[in-house]
């Protein structure tokens, strides 16, 4: 837990890029701490970029942490890129689901980077190992997440863009 209050922080993006210096996998459900001391926080985007890291699979551990209620009741808007099969990332997911009460906008993007379409950008920015974790992803958060759910609550997943990740098939 964090020793202050972030009284009047509304909008905050946490952008963790792992896999060049850091060797272990990071526990995101610690970034709970954070939502717990933003008690007006509104809005939170967490980007994600594992290249190469090897993490806890939520196939491989199910069984999920769960922490005392705190409800949020100002946190309308969360988008998480780089959504992956990591076992911390469906922990935090599954938090702020059972806590954000007036949570209306839940976005679980797979893809981490500029997709085509957006900005200046004409096509997604290639990552070669950008496949090996979606299809974990995806059933994930079959089993955990969309379940969870609540009526009140908008859930997009986005997934890597079909026009420029192809996956081959050798």
């Amino acid at each position: 837990m964090l020793p202050t209050k972030f009284l009047c922080l509304k909008h905050l993006i946490v952008r963790l890029s792992l896999g060049t210096t850091i060797t272990q996998a990071f526990d995101y459900f610690s970034l709970v701490s954070f939502l717990d001391a933003s008690p007006s926080l509104e809005t939170f985007i967490l980007n994600v970029s594992e290249k190469g890291m090897i993490h806890e699979s939520i196939s491989a551990h199910p069984q999920l942490r769960h922490t005392p209620e705190h409800h949020h009741g100002h946190l309308r808007s969360v988008k998480i890129c780089g959504f992956s099969s990591e076992k911390s990332l469906f922990e935090l997911t599954r938090y702020i689901l059972e806590n954000a009460v007036s949570l209306k906008f839940l976005t679980l993007d797979t893809f981490y980077g500029d997709r085509c379409g957006q900005g200046k950008c004409t096509s997604c920015l290639p990552t070669p190992d950008v496949f090996m974790d979606v299809s974990k992803a995806i059933s994930g958060i079959k089993t955990y997440i969309e379940n969870k759910v609540p009526s009140t609550v908008k859930l997009t997943v986005l997934e890597p863009c079909s026009r420029c990740h192809v996956r081959r098939v050798i």
